[in-house]
């Protein structure tokens, strides 16, 4: 499997002759193949190459059978929002895994921002249909993948959802102790005169 976002800057070649390097992966509306590549080509300019015209997705270089067709770049890059079935928000899928020879989409990386990238990493989601008048991917998530999302509820729970089991101060309270006033002060030995 090779990253749609791993292509690009990879040589193309043609034969025997290097072509240019690749600019960007084009995918197909279903998000299901690869549509084609766009490359730079120096001075013949940014041309396009179909998946019919590709053979193979290398690790080294990717490898084409002619050199495609001088256009300006078109379409976007990929960055779509990513909602559930229920309609809930997700994320954006920002990238795409593909099959190096049937240049199928096996794949999609779903983002649910920068902090949850560099804590849980990108999810892999590989069950999904696409919205074409919204432009959103629905992203299809298995219960037993729902009941473990941490925090999920703690939004509209107000600081005592949030720091509930978080020590207040250096006397070992607890949030919800203060909250019901079940504790003002822990149980230890009398203070003597600073009790009066």
């Amino acid at each position: 499997m090779r990253k749609l976002r791993g292509l690009v800057g990879m040589p193309v070649v043609c034969g025997s002759r290097r072509l240019g390097r690749v600019l960007r992966g084009e995918l197909a509306e279903d998000l299901r193949q690869l549509d084609g590549i766009w490359i730079s080509a120096g001075l013949r300019g940014t041309r396009y190459i179909p998946a019919e015209s590709l053979e193979l997705l290398g690790r080294v270089a990717v490898m084409a059978e002619d050199d495609g067709a001088r256009r300006r770049m078109a379409g976007r890059p990929l960055l779509l929002r990513a909602v559930s079935t229920d309609g809930q928000r997700l994320g954006a899928i920002t990238g795409a895994e593909i099959d190096e020879v049937s240049f199928a989409v096996t794949a999609l990386e779903l983002s649910a921002g920068l902090w949850d990238d560099l804590l849980r990493q990108r999810q892999r989601v590989t069950r999904y249909t696409v919205n074409r008048e919204s432009g959103e991917v629905v992203v299809e998530i298995a219960a037993e993948e729902r009941e473990g999302i941490a925090d999920e509820g703690r939004i509209d729970e107000g600081p005592a959802g949030w720091d509930a089991d978080r020590r207040i101060g250096g006397d070992h309270l607890r949030g919800h102790e203060l909250a019901d006033g079940a504790q003002v002060e822990p149980e230890g030995q009398a203070d003597g005169k600073l009790d009066l």
